[in-house]
């Protein structure tokens, strides 16, 4: 049941909040269900820390890697609940535009991506990708808007596309399998797989080509250039708590969709092949994201590819191995999510007192907006790497790894880059918060909820800066040996 709860409430939440038409009570209903639910992954993810994997049947299974991003996906989620809560009463009622509906679809969104991370088989885990897609499709079009619109069509096709071949990487994988013996009704179950890779001849040709459809499939999702088109048209066009969402939780989705197939692969043929493929894409991620950073005109387009560049960071810790590298990859999933959702949610106070988001028209917000400035420069300091903050720690590792491999290319691409992310957020953060005032702000003050979360997501860069939170690190660990 404990494998079960967290599906059943997310479920349970997408069909009750649709019963509340009154504004209020589905705000109140949804941060109940949302409450439970959160309860319910923790209780999960110190279940598994206590008593080892959990399993229920053939599809649904928890382990160590699982936990760490069931416990990212509770915490990035009771923030964005919380801040929903306050960012919704911008949103004038409409067909679909109303509190109901949208908690509906975050509830939704909610069960596939949670599936996506207790699927034990293989080709569970692709449906559930392909239901993050659809679940979330209706949320990024959620204003209606000729742009809305197109974004989420844009969305929806080509990550439609990309999880095609992801779908095709899964099939040759399991042929490889039965091809080398074993029973076509384990041939994609995970742990399965784990314990006849070491003792079957997997054709490596098979699981090379399988592994190359894979990482074009599920890097559709995560953003890797050069299949990020949809993602900063998605990211700016969405309310900004789906951006949140998208940004924190959906790209760390298919990350570790990409970790699970990683493992196996490289216990089939050796890492040289899985590794050389997520360093060329991590590389090129982060070379494009950062050069496409210093001329947006968009703030949340320039947030968008921040997290493109980010995922490059993730895949080159990955493409790297080693304990290090293990270590920062997985650290900087959790320290970028929390950076991302920080700024994010300044994002939507800088829209809805602005009225819109384009940088040239927006200026002197450091007079006019102190408190929602104050938050954009923390998220910006911590999302460039700089210490004190939990980013500096992970990327640091990440360095550390490729110095010790000697990789001097990579550690001399990865510090460029970072030079010219920090040179373009310093230019962009420049223009917005310096000046004279361009127009009034319609409430420049937070609410209570913006307050919270806002506080809490800087509080915790700061913190993972410092130190890292024993029991955090023990999760850490725990599914580092996964991995390994």
């Amino acid at each position: 049941m404990i494998l079960l709860l967290p599906l059943i409430f997310a479920l349970l939440g997408t069909v009750l909040v649709l019963g509340f038409r009154d504004r209020r009570v589905a705000t109140r209903a949804a941060l109940a269900i949302g409450a439970l639910e959160i309860a319910s992954l923790s209780a999960l993810v110190w279940q598994v820390h206590r008593q080892g994997p959990q399993q229920l049947g053939r599809y649904l299974r928890a382990d160590g890697l699982s936990s760490f991003f069931l416990m990212n996906i509770a915490f990035i989620f009771g923030l964005v609940l919380v801040y929903a809560s306050g960012y919704l009463r911008h949103i004038p009622e409409g067909r679909f535009s109303s509190p109901r509906w949208f908690y509906a679809l975050v509830f939704l969104f909610l069960f596939t991506m949670v599936s996506v991370c207790l699927s034990a088989n293989l080709g569970l885990l692709w449906i559930m990708m392909e239901g993050t897609t659809l679940a979330s499709a209706l949320l990024v079009g959620f204003y209606n808007t000729e742009g809305a619109v197109e974004a989420g069509w844009k969305y929806l096709i080509v990550c439609t596309v990309g999880i095609a071949f992801a779908l095709f990487g899964t099939i040759v994988l399991y042929l490889a399998a039965v091809q080398a013996g074993m029973n076509p009704a384990a041939a994609l179950d995970w742990v399965s797989l784990m314990d006849a890779v070491p003792r079957m001849g997997f054709d490596p040709h098979l699981v090379k080509l399988a592994f190359v459809f894979v990482i074009v499939g599920y890097g559709t999702k995560i953003g890797f250039v050069p299949m990020h088109s949809w993602l900063p048209d998605a990211h700016a066009e969405a309310p900004t708590p789906i951006s949140a969402l998208l940004s924190a939780v959906l790209l760390n989705c298919a990350m570790y969709a990409v970790m699970r197939y990683e493992v196996i692969v490289s216990h089939a043929t050796g890492p040289a092949f899985p590794h050389t493929l997520l360093l060329i894409f991590g590389l090129l991620s982060m070379v494009v994201a950062g050069l496409l950073i210093l001329v947006q005109r968009n703030l949340k387009r320039l947030l968008a590819y921040s997290s493109v560049e980010h995922m490059g960071i993730i895949a080159i810790g990955l493409g790297l191995g080693g304990p290090l590298g293990l270590f920062g990859a997985l650290l900087h999933t959790f320290n970028h999510s929390v950076a991302k959702s920080l700024l994010f949610f300044s994002a939507g106070n800088v829209r809805h007192n602005f009225g819109t988001l384009r940088m040239d028209s927006i200026s002197g917000m450091s007079r006019t907006l102190p408190q929602t400035s104050a938050a954009l420069v923390v998220g910006s300091l911590a999302i460039v790497g700089l210490p004190p903050f939990g980013l500096f720690i992970s990327e640091f590792a990440i360095l550390s790894e490729a110095f010790g491999q000697a990789r001097f290319l990579v550690v001399g691409l990865f510090l460029v880059m970072l030079s010219v992310v920090f040179g373009g957020f310093a230019f962009h953060l420049l223009r917005l918060l310096g000046g004279e005032p361009a127009g009034v702000p319609s409430s420049p003050k937070l609410i209570p909820s913006e307050y919270a979360v806002m506080g809490i997501a800087a509080f915790c860069l700061l913190v993972f800066g410092a130190r890292i939170p024993h029991l955090f690190g023990v999760f850490l660990q725990e599914a580092i040996a996964v991995m390994r």
